[in-house]
């Protein structure tokens, strides 16, 4: 009976069936039909992104030294299929040998209207990295690479908001670690995080100084990568005035907020010289202590229950290399442990520099706005868990290149999750987004001429939603009518075979 059982099941598989689960034998398992797939969100991406013009008109920006000829992946299509990958989760290179064969990237990949998509193999692993690579050799294209941050965030806004920028919009600017494994070129051991990491600068949008409140045009604008062991504040001026530059078109008004770390006079004035607002946090010396000294004595008899906490007018200031001097407040926080209800031999302190006027931003305002900040170190994080931040080309431009595609995928889920958002009235975590509504298992069933997808019910009602608010979108035209983000379809063109090694059905390499 032994025997049997075995040769059943090597019959079995052989016959396409995967197994027979031992716990109840009336379950029979065994392998799907190529065309259904678990990744059926790629389809929303693509959608999106065809609205809004995004991978098409980056594509026309950038230089492809290939053989027209010779061509099988358009630069779009190779754009599309690693943006696409990475924002549903696909952190590791070989993931585009797997996903080449997933009949939803291939419907929302390929670049041609007929049915044969469903059919045609996409790009294997190694050309993906030649993409990386153009990306990253040819300095035009990694500059429309990092330009196409603030441009993707400011089309999300005029297609939400009726073509219209907000009045008031906060940048955050931060570095953030990078682990790097192996030689690295660029990555250097960093004493205070203690390991061997990339420490890039990035700077994120949001309107009204909220991500929470406020979802109209959100996302990263500006990023560059730097070696492990640069200083925190090492090439901020500049990011600062190009940040601000890109952001110009996304809101009347700017503010900036950064951390201590990038704080020095040099910054301060960039920033106020743009006409921008800013505040930031500053780290304590001698002259401010002296000055923050009379305010952290407690008052006589009993301390509030409660604890307390407010803010200090303490006039302008003017640090030794400073060239104008800012306003300075203080915020001291006095509050009980939450967990004891004891409080802190000493109440905690610190201070916040800026030029905004007392009469534009009250100091308890001030802090409250400043408070916010810790949303897009929120936005970070999710960053890291949901698209995967580790860089492990052989250069370093290329692993620059790759940073900003992931930074490209993530405003891209991150602008689904926003009308997600909106049209739910509740909070949604990019990682939710990609597992409940991206992450849609489905069916394609060719008709007739056309191709009918199938999506799972439990993700359809959500799609509902959200394809409603996308259909809404406002969409500039030409004075001729003609689409002017990306084109109106995809264009006919012949096809050409894949290489005689590539495989036209899935097989894992050991």
């Amino acid at each position: 009976m032994h025997l049997m059982g075995e040769a059943h099941g090597r019959a079995g598989q052989a016959g396409g069936w995967l197994f027979e689960p031992t716990f109840n034998r009336s379950i029979k398992l065994r392998h799907a039909d190529p065309r259904i797939t678990s990744d059926a969100g790629a389809l929303l991406l693509r959608e999106a992104d065809h609205r809004l013009g995004l991978t098409a008109d980056l594509a026309a920006k950038l230089s492809d030294p290939r053989r027209a000829d010779r061509i099988r992946y358009t630069q779009v299509e190779l754009l599309r299929q690693h943006i696409y990958a990475t924002a549903l989760g696909y952190a590791h290179q070989d993931d585009a040998d797997v996903l080449a064969h997933d009949v939803a990237m291939k419907l929302a990949v390929w670049d041609r209207p007929s049915r044969q998509v469903a059919d045609e193999r996409l790009a294997s692993q190694p050309s993906d990295w030649r993409l990386i690579e153009r990306l990253a050799e040819i300095k035009p294209n990694l500059e429309a690479t990092r330009e196409a941050l603030a441009e993707w965030v400011g089309r999300h806004q005029r297609a939400a908001g009726g073509g219209r920028m907000v009045p008031r919009g906060t940048l955050d600017i931060d570095p953030f670690p990078i682990e790097v494994h192996g030689k690295q070129p660029g990555g250097a051991y960093h004493g205070y995080y203690r390991k061997t990491i990339y420490h890039p600068l990035v700077a994120s949008f949001c309107a009204a100084g909220s991500y929470a409140s406020s979802r109209l045009g959100e996302g990263f604008v500006h990023a560059i990568l730097r070696r492990g062991n640069c200083g925190s504040a090492e090439g901020m001026a500049r990011f600062a005035r190009e940040t601000i530059r890109k952001s110009r078109a996304l809101a009347r008004r700017l503010d900036v907020r950064i951390d201590a770390g990038l704080v020095n006079g040099r910054v301060l004035d960039v920033i106020d010289d743009e006409g921008a607002r800013f505040v930031g946090r500053i780290r304590n010396n001698a002259v401010l202590e002296a000055l923050a000294q009379p305010y952290l004595k407690r008052p006589p008899g009993r301390p509030l229950k409660d604890g307390d906490e407010f803010a200090v007018e303490l006039g302008e200031y003017q640090a030794g290399e400073w060239t104008r001097p800012y306003r300075m407040v203080l915020v001291v926080i006095d509050l009980p442990d939450s967990k004891t209800g004891l409080r802190e031999l000493f109440p905690r302190y610190f201070f916040l520099v800026t030029n905004w006027r007392t009469e534009q931003h009250g100091g308890w305002e001030l802090v409250e706005h400043y408070r916010k900040r810790g949303t897009f170190e929120d936005r970070l994080g999710e960053f890291n868990g949901a698209i995967g931040s580790g860089l492990s080309a052989g250069s370093f431009a290329a692993n620059e290149a790759s940073l900003l595609l992931k930074l490209l995928a993530f405003n891209l889920a991150g602008l689904l999750r926003g009308e997600l958002e909106d049209a739910s009235g509740c909070g949604w975590d990019l990682k939710r987004v990609q597992q409940t509504v991206l992450k849609a298992g489905a069916r394609v069933v060719e008709h007739g001429r056309r191709l009918i997808v199938d999506v799972a019910r439990a993700a359809g009602v959500l799609w509902d939603r959200l394809l409603d608010r996308l259909r809404r979108w406002w969409r500039p035209s030409g004075a001729d009518g003609s689409a002017v983000w990306g084109r109106a379809s995809p264009r006919p063109r012949r096809w050409v075979p894949p290489p005689r090694h590539a495989h036209l059905s899935l097989v894992l390499r050991e």
